[in-house]
């Protein structure tokens, strides 16, 4: 499997995680009594991946030649 294929591959992963953290986030709020904490961690760790999304977005442009 090609670079680009395994870049893909994770960057699809990371936004089904951020996509499914979103979720939980929005279920959580719905709760009579939500769990603060439990939502700043999902919002901490969607932050993370979002930055983690962006660096493997920048390297599959490198890769690519642009005369």
């Amino acid at each position: 499997m090609g670079r680009n294929k395994k870049l893909r591959i994770r960057l699809d992963s990371l936004r089904q995680r951020i996509t499914d953290h979103q979720i939980k986030i929005v279920l959580e709020r719905q709760r009579t009594n939500p769990n603060v904490s439990l939502i700043r961690h999902w919002a901490v760790e969607i932050k993370a991946w979002e930055h983690t999304v962006e660096q493997l977005e920048r390297r599959l442009k490198k890769g690519k030649r642009h005369d």
